[in-house]
């Protein structure tokens, strides 16, 4: 059962399009299993609907009625149903690289435009990650396995979310199997070991 989800500010900012593109897939693949978020989300829509309704009209180009008239011969194009990516097999498609004893990353998206980027990350059970601070946002979607860290425990389904006053060392839980998460992040860590400070530049973490 998923127990934590995102804030509504996250999901607010998913419907109205301004996150990130690699944080709207991580929310995206949490909607795909909760049910309530996606409540949330349907919600949010229907409001956010009501209130352009209500919004004074807006001037439109002068040609707006010509373009339009002009596409109504134009055969209809229906979008093909996509399933959603919710499994590390989804996702997994590169390589893993390794960041140290029992830690793996595996870049998604790079860093783009506006400083975000995508990544999985594996963690051995009992192990820890460099503890570290952020820069920037952070919304993390487990895949497999669990962890816990100075915020609470998480487990498959779950999201966690952090920012720049967030100072945390994540550790897998011993659940038999390795830790996977989808990770969105903005900016950079702040690595507070050596290990944090040396992978960095190597991988833009």
């Amino acid at each position: 059962m998923t127990l934590r989800h995102p804030s509504e500010a996250t999901l607010l900012a998913y419907v109205a399009g301004t996150l990130p593109a690699p944080h709207g897939i991580v929310i995206r693949t949490h909607l795909a299993v909760c049910g309530a978020c996606r409540d949330s989300i349907r919600l949010a829509t229907a409001l956010g609907g009501a209130l352009l309704a209500d919004a004074p009209p807006a001037a439109m180009a002068g040609n707006a009625l010509e373009r339009t008239l002009a596409r109504l011969g134009e055969p209809e194009r229906a979008p093909s149903p996509a399933r959603i990516p919710t499994t590390v097999a989804d996702f997994a498609t590169g390589r893993w690289w390794w960041l140290g004893p029992g830690i793996h990353l595996m870049p998604l998206i790079r860093r783009d435009r506006q400083d975000a980027r995508l990544d999985l990350i594996r963690v051995a059970p009992g192990v820890a990650l460099p503890g570290h601070g952020h820069t920037g946002d952070e919304v993390t979607c487990v895949l497999e396995g669990a962890f816990g860290d100075e915020t609470g425990e998480y487990h498959a389904g779950d999201v966690a979310e952090g920012d720049e006053t967030l100072d945390h060392q994540p550790v897998a839980l011993d659940t038999g199997r390795p830790c996977i998460c989808l990770i969105a992040t903005t900016g950079r860590l702040r690595g507070h070991s050596w290990l944090a400070r040396l992978v960095q530049p190597v991988f833009g973490i």
